[in-house]
């Protein structure tokens, strides 16, 4: 039993430990996803270790281990099948309460193993462990990229969009203001109504100097009939700032608002404005989002955080030697009990029968 043990096949493993993942909320425009309410309650790190665990078990990585170290022939395998079988048997993919991640890899040697058997073992042992972490690095940063890819081209085509309706806007509320004669619609609502308060007050002022001027002269005195006309004429501006009649032959049109359009003017102006506001906002937030897309997909930089690289153990996990023997002994001394009881049993027969 003491020579099986040596002679036994060995197990070494090894481990690596990677740092829990920091999942990036910053994400461009997606990212502003996570400001909404109760979004706090879905641990992202949580999300992040899994998506780690999923990529360290998928198929492509497996593939790509067995094809770095030949595994096929090393596990004596018929095929990748079951080469990645066997090669999932011996690997272990932990999350600790830490939060870290710690991949595991057994190797073990074949019956009457040599030193440099075991010592292939060994580096084989943790060269899997960091080549799983390497390929881990090399799926993710391409699934990185591929998404950020994807958005980098949303945020394109709205960038250009936004440019096109930015452009739009601009030109409504440029034509809306060339048409109404609109530059400060403030500005000309206040001077329209300190001219029609000097109007107001020439036409008052004409109404009380004709009556003071009929009490002496005849209605159809020059003078009188001057200041009529002259009374009309302020009557007629007065109305045609109120209501903007005949403004096709009014200079005051081409200047102010008419008192009765300023409420709908306004109210037109300010939907104008308010649409370029937002199309100038959007722009800015585009433009933001569109660089850091850009960024984000020529990013190149490690998209993983080893705390422990993997190195080659010392001793094997099993066979446990010392247990086999010691149990193997135990075994040994219960067989030796039974057989030499069986035999006291036969000898007493064959006394009792002689």
């Amino acid at each position: 039993f003491l020579i099986i043990a040596f002679i036994m096949p060995k197990t070494f493993r090894s481990h690596a430990v990677l740092m829990p993942p920091i999942s990036e909320n910053n994400r461009g425009i997606f990212g502003a996803l996570d400001a909404i309410p109760l979004s706090g309650l879905f641990s992202q790190n949580s999300d992040q270790t899994m998506h780690f665990i999923a990529i360290l078990k998928s198929r492509t990585v497996m593939e790509n281990v067995i094809n770095k170290y030949n595994l096929v022939n090393f596990y004596k395998a018929d095929n990748m099948e079951d080469a990645i079988a066997q090669l999932e048997n011996n690997m272990r993919f932990e999350v600790n309460e830490e939060g870290t991640i710690k991949i595991s890899s057994d190797v073990t040697t074949n019956w009457f193993h040599s030193y440099d058997s075991e010592k292939n073992a060994k580096i084989l042992s943790s060269d899997l462990s960091n080549y799983f972490i390497e390929q881990l690095d090399i799926v993710n940063k391409g699934l990185n990229t591929e998404q950020a890819s994807f958005q980098r081209i949303f945020i394109e085509d709205r960038y250009r969009e936004n440019v096109k309706d930015l452009k739009k806007a601009e030109d409504k509320l440029k034509l809306f203001q060339e048409n109404n004669k609109m530059v400060s619609i403030e500005e000309q609502t206040a001077a329209a109504i300190e001219i029609a308060a000097i109007t107001k007050g020439k036409i008052l002022a004409n109404e009380v100097q004709l009556s003071v001027i009929l009490n002496i002269l005849n209605a159809d005195h020059p003078d009188v009939i001057k200041i009529k006309a002259e009374t009309e004429e302020l009557k007629s501006q007065l109305k045609n700032m109120d209501y903007g009649v005949n403004a096709d032959n009014n200079d005051y049109e081409k200047l102010f608002p008419a008192f009765s359009k300023i409420p709908n003017l306004g109210a037109q102006l300010g939907r104008l404005k308010r649409d370029v506001e937002i199309q100038n906002t959007l722009f800015t937030f585009l433009t933001q989002q569109y660089e850091e897309a850009k960024i984000l997909e020529a990013k190149n930089t490690p998209t993983i955080q080893v705390l422990d690289v993997a190195i080659s153990p010392e001793k094997h996990i099993k066979p446990k030697r010392s247990i086999i023997v010691f149990a193997m002994i135990i075994l040994a001394f219960i067989i030796s009990i039974f057989i030499k009881a069986v035999n006291e049993k036969k000898y007493n027969l064959v006394d009792n029968a002689s």
